[in-house]
């Protein structure tokens, strides 16, 4: 599994647009990509104009494979020239030892 966390900075006064837009359609199609496991959104406390996607991945080949598909470009489209910035990361996921507390 891989686990990709992004952290996008939205223009200032658009945070609630960039919300909306996640909320009404761009979670839906990141969701829906193959190779989705699960997505989690957030919205910063400290600085409310910073947001992140918490998105596990079967693969890192199925997330770049994704970049192609068209729920993906629907993503991005929904929250359009609302961002000004951002950074990702990837983690490759491992389960828990057997008998390891969680």
């Amino acid at each position: 599994m891989l686990l990709e966390i992004a952290e996008i900075e939205v223009r200032p006064g658009a945070e609630d647009q960039f919300a909306l837009a996640m909320h009404e359609s761009g979670l839906a199609h990141l969701a829906a990509c193959t190779g989705v496991v699960s997505v989690r959104f957030g919205r910063g406390v400290e600085n409310p104009s910073k947001f992140t996607f918490n998105v596990v991945w079967t693969s890192m080949e199925a997330h770049a494979v994704a970049r192609d598909l068209e729920d993906f470009g629907k993503f991005r489209m929904a929250f359009g020239d609302l961002t000004v910035g951002g950074a990702m990361s990837h983690y490759v996921m491992e389960d828990l030892i057997p008998g390891a507390s969680a």
